[in-house]
C-alpha cells in the first residue's frame, strides 16, 4: 500500500477538524442573550457550546441543616448536614461519596427553582411544592439521618452564603414544614 493515496484524505480530515475546532472557539460567546436566537443556536448540534459553570455560574453556596422537634414541643438547634468533603487526591480517583453530596446539591438547586417559578400564594406555598420530587427527596434525606432520640418530627432549612466571602452573612432561603419521624411517622402510616 503506498503513502500517496492517504496523503490527500489525512489533509482532508485534518482541514475538517481544524474548521470544526476554528468554528467552535469563534462560536463561544461568554455572555449570550438567551431571548435571542442566532444562527449559532442551530449551529450547536453539531458545534460544540463549551461555557464552564454554563449557562449561569454558581455565586453561592447552597447549606442544607436540619433541626428536630421533640416530644415537649421544643426544637432543637439547627445543624448542618450534607456537607462538601475535603478533597483529597484519593478523590480523583475514587469518591464514592461524591454522587450523595451531587444529588443533595442539585436537589436544593431544584428545590429553590420551584420555588421561584411557582413562589407563594395568597395562603402560604403552593400546596404542591411537599409532592415535589426535590423536596421529597430532601426530605427522604433528613428523615434518614440521625435524629434526637425524643424527636417526633424533623425540618429542613436551605441557606445560601458568599462561600470564601466572609462578609456575606448566610441567608435563609426555604424553611420546610415540620415532618414526622421514626416512630411517629410508623404510627402515621399504618
Amino acid at each position: 500500500m503506498s503513502g500517496k493515496g492517504t496523503a490527500p484524505g489525512r489533509g482532508a480530515l485534518y482541514g475538517v477538524l481544524g474548521a470544526w475546532f476554528g468554528l467552535t472557539v469563534v462560536g463561544q460567546k461568554l455572555y449570550r442573550d438567551q431571548r435571542k436566537q442566532t444562527i449559532w443556536d442551530k449551529l450547536y448540534l453539531v458545534i460544540p457550546d463549551w461555557r464552564f459553570f454554563a449557562p449561569n455560574p454558581g455565586i453561592h453556596d447552597h447549606h442544607l441543616l436540619m433541626r428536630d422537634q421533640l416530644a415537649d414541643g421544643s426544637l432543637t438547634a439547627f445543624r448542618e448536614i450534607g456537607g462538601v468533603q475535603e478533597r483529597t487526591l484519593l478523590h480523583a480517583v475514587w469518591h464514592p461519596h461524591r454522587r450523595a453530596e451531587k444529588t443533595v446539591f442539585d436537589s436544593v438547586a431544584e428545590l429553590l427553582r420551584y420555588v421561584g417559578q411557582h413562589g407563594e400564594g395568597l395562603n402560604g406555598p403552593d400546596p404542591s411544592l411537599q409532592l415535589s420530587v426535590p423536596y421529597l427527596t430532601l426530605l427522604s434525606y433528613v428523615t434518614s439521618r440521625e435524629h434526637h432520640p425524643d424527636a417526633v418530627r424533623t425540618q429542613f432549612l436551605i441557606a445560601v452564603s458568599g462561600g470564601y466571602e466572609e462578609e456575606d452573612e448566610p441567608t435563609m432561603v426555604f424553611l420546610s414544614e415540620l415532618h414526622a419521624v421514626g416512630a411517629a411517622a410508623k404510627g402515621r402510616a399504618s
